[in-house]
C-alpha cells in the first residue's frame, strides 16, 4: 500500500470517527446518555490514529534526512526573509567590515547560498546567510567553528538527529519574527477583560441545560456566535502575533530536543541554551497552550479550533503572554540565534561531506603585506570544475584572453573561496594559504537609468567605493573585471594604468581581467601577467579554460564573429582593418 492510498484510509476513518463523536453527542441528548459513550470512544480512536500518523510521520521525516546528507538541497528561497538576521544585527551592532551588497551580487553569492545551504529550519538559513557575509579576521574564533562543524560531520548521527527536530522547526514559518524582535509585540488590551468574561459564558450555560433545555440551547446559539463574531474580529487583529508566539513556542520546544541529545564532546552552547530556557520558562507555558493543536491535524484540528473559537482561548492567552513576550524579547532572539548557529553548522557539514576535496585554509595576518597561493582551487556552481593554481607574494595578477574564455569564473572562484576561507573556514582547494583579506568587487558593473549614470560613470563609482577602503596596515582583495569600460580607448588605459598601480602600492591585491593588452606591457613590476586561450578548429571554438601564465598572444574576437555566421563580407573587412590598427 503506497503513501497515497493509506492518507486516503486515513482521511475516511478520521471522517466517520468525527461523524461518530458528533452523533454521540447528539444521540445522548436525544435519546440516552448512554450514547456519550459512542463519542469517548470515538476520540479515543480519533487520538490513537493521531499518534500514529504521528510515528510515521516521524519515520518519514527522519528518513528523508538522512537522504538529504551531502546533497544539494533544491528548493525555493526568498532572500527577503533570508537576510533578515543580517540586516536586523548590521543595525544592532557596528561590524567594521561586512561584504557589500556589489561584491555580494558581482559573485553570484544567492546562487552560492542555495548550493551550499543544507540547513532545515528558518533561523538556520539566516544565520548562514549572515556569517557569508561577515567575514572574520580572527583565526581563534575560526578554529572554534571549524572544531565544531568538523565534530559534526564526524558524528553524522547526532547531526542528523538534531535535524530532524531542526526541520520541525520548518523554514516555511516564522517570516514576522524579526518585527516581533524590532518591536516588540504591541496590541491594545482594552477588550481583554470583556474576552474574560465572555469565555466563561459557554460553561455557565451548561449548568443552564439542567433547568432549562430549549432555554439552554437558545442561549448556547447566542453566546457561540457572539463569541465567535469577537473571535474573528480579534483574529484579524492580533493574527501576526499570534502566528509569531506559536512560532516561539515552536523554537522553545526545538531547543528543549536538542540539548537532550547527547552530543559527547561537541559544544553546541547547551549551557546558555538551557540558561535561556529556564529564563523562558512562564513563556513557554502559556504559548504552549496555543499550540497544543500542533499535535493534530485535519478534522481533529478542526474541531480544537472551534473549541478554541467558543470559548475565546486563544485571545485570552495572548493577551495573557504579551507582557512576558515584551520582557523576555532579548532572550528569544537569543535563543533563535543559537539554534540558527548550530543549524548552520550542521549544513556546512553536511556541505562537506558532498564535496569532492576541500581544505582548511592557512590564514594570516600580514599587516602591511599581502600573499594569496592555491593549490587546484575551483568554483562551487560548477559540475566538472577546472582548477586554478597561482602564487601571489605582494603582487597582483592580470587576466587576459577573449570573452567567454574563463576570465570572469576565475575572478568568482577566487572571491567566492575568500568569502568561504573566513567565513565557513574551508576552501574549495588542496591547499589555500592567504592573507586574512577585506574582499571588494567590480564585476557586473551596469549602467543605471534610473540614477542615470553612464557605463562609465557606474563603473568610476564602483572602483571609488574600493579606493576609499584601502589602508596601508589593512590587505584589501580587489576583483577587477574590464576596468572603466564604457570610455574611449585611451582614456580608459590611461586611467587603468594609473588605478592598478596605485591600489597595488596600497597594500591591496588587485586581479584584473582585462581586454586591453596594452595593459600587460604598462602595469608595473608589480602584477603577473596570466591567460585564457581559445581556439578555432574546423569552424569551431574551443576554449580550455586553463590557466596559463603570461599575457595573451592572439585575438580572436573577429574569429568568433565568423564562427558565430556573420557575413563573411563583414568579418573579412574587420580582420583586415585591425591589422592596419594595430
Amino acid at each position: 500500500m503506497n503513501y497515497r492510498q493509506k492518507a486516503i484510509i486515513e482521511s475516511l476513518f478520521e471522517s466517520i470517527v468525527v461523524i461518530a463523536i458528533i452523533g454521540g453527542v447528539a444521540l445522548g441528548i436525544e435519546i440516552h446518555y448512554g450514547f456519550f459513550g459512542v463519542s469517548v470512544f470515538s476520540i479515543v480512536a480519533l487520538l490513537f490514529l493521531q499518534k500514529k500518523k504521528k510515528k510515521n510521520n516521524r519515520i518519514m521525516v527522519k528518513n528523508e534526512v538522512k537522504t538529504q546528507w551531502g546533497k544539494e538541497h533544491k528548493e525555493k528561497r526568498n532572500f527577503q526573509h533570508i537576510e533578515k538576521m543580517y540586516r536586523f544585527l548590521i543595525e544592532k551592532e557596528k561590524q567594521s567590515f561586512i561584504i557589500d551588497n556589489t561584491t555580494w551580487t558581482d559573485l553570484n553569492m544567492h546562487d552560492v547560498f542555495s548550493k551550499i545551504d543544507h540547513t532545515k529550519s528558518l533561523p538556520g538559513m539566516q544565520y548562514l546567510y549572515n556569517m557569508l557575509r561577515r567575514p572574520i579576521f580572527e583565526g581563534k574564533v575560526l578554529n572554534k567553528r571549524n572544531e565544531v562543524i568538523s565534530l559534526l560531520l564526524e558524528n553524522k548521527d547526532i547531526s542528523q538527529e538534531i535535524q530532524y527536530h531542526l526541520s520541525r522547526l520548518s523554514k516555511s514559518e516564522g517570516d514576522n519574527i524579526f518585527t516581533y524582535f524590532k518591536d516588540g509585540v504591541n496590541v491594545d488590551i482594552k477588550l481583554a477583560r470583556v474576552y474574560k468574561i465572555l469565555s466563561y459564558m459557554p460553561f455557565l450555560i451548561l449548568l443552564l441545560f439542567f433547568v432549562n433545555v430549549p432555554v439552554a440551547f437558545f442561549a448556547l446559539i447566542l453566546i457561540i456566535g457572539i463569541n465567535s463574531i469577537f473571535y474573528q474580529i480579534n483574529k484579524y487583529k492580533i493574527y501576526e502575533e499570534i502566528e509569531t508566539l506559536m512560532y516561539i513556542g515552536s523554537l522553545i520546544r526545538c531547543a528543549e530536543n536538542i540539548i537532550k541529545q547527547d552530543t559527547g564532546m561537541i559544544d553546541l552552547e547547551q549551557s546558555k541554551i538551557k540558561e535561556l530556557l529556564k529564563n523562558l520558562k512562564s513563556v513557554k507555558k502559556n504559548v504552549s497552550k496555543i499550540n497544543a493543536n500542533d499535535a493534530f491535524g485535519s478534522e481533529a484540528e478542526i474541531i480544537i479550533h472551534y473549541y478554541n473559537m467558543i470559548v475565546l482561548r486563544e485571545p485570552n492567552i495572548f493577551y495573557k503572554t504579551m507582557k512576558l513576550m515584551n520582557k523576555y524579547k532579548e532572550d528569544i532572539f537569543r535563543l533563535y540565534f543559537i539554534v540558527g548557529k548550530i543549524d548552520a553548522y550542521i549544513s556546512s557539514a553536511s556541505y562537506r561531506d558532498g564535496l569532492k576535496y576541500y581544505c582548511t585554509p592557512c590564514l594570516k595576518d600580514t599587516g602591511t603585506s599581502f600573499y594569496l597561493k592555491t593549490d587546484e582551487l575551483y568554483h562551487p556552481l560548477l559540475d566538472n570544475p577546472v582548477s586554478y593554481s597561482f602564487e601571489l607574494d605582494n603582487i597582483g595578477a592580470l587576466i587576459t584572453g577573449s570573452n567567454a574564455s574563463g576570465k570572469s569564473t576565475f575572478l568568482r572562484t577566487i572571491g567566492i573561496n575568500s568569502i568561504f576561507a573566513q567565513t565557513l573556514n574551508l576552501v574549495l582547494a588542496k591547499n589555500y594559504e592567504s592573507s586574512y583579506f577585506k574582499l571588494l568587487t567590480s564585476i557586473g558593473t551596469v549602467d543605471s537609468v534610473v540614477k542615470g549614470d553612464s557605463y562609465f560613470m557606474a563603473e568610476a563609482k564602483s572602483l571609488k567605493r574600493i579606493i576609499d577602503i584601502l589602508d596601508l596596515n589593512e590587505p584589501v582583495l580587489c576583483i577587477l573585471d574590464e576596468i572603466f569600460r564604457g570610455t574611449n580607448t585611451a582614456e580608459r588605459i590611461s586611467a587603468a594604468l594609473e588605478a592598478l598601480n596605485y591600489m597595488i602600492n596600497k597594500n591591496c591585491l588587485v586581479v584584473a581581467a582585462t581586454h586591453d593588452l596594452e595593459l600587460t606591457s604598462l602595469v608595473n613590476d608589480k602584477y603577473k601577467n596570466y591567460h585564457f586561450n581559445e581556439s578555432i578548429e574546423n569552424d569551431d571554438i574551443i576554449f580550455d579554460y586553463i590557466l596559463h601564465k603570461g599575457p595573451c598572444t592572439s585575438r580572436n574576437a573577429i574569429a568568433i564573429l565568423k564562427y558565430l555566421g556573420y557575413p563573411k563580407e563583414l568579418y573579412e573587412n574587420a580582420s583586415r582593418g585591425a591589422e592596419r590598427y594595430l
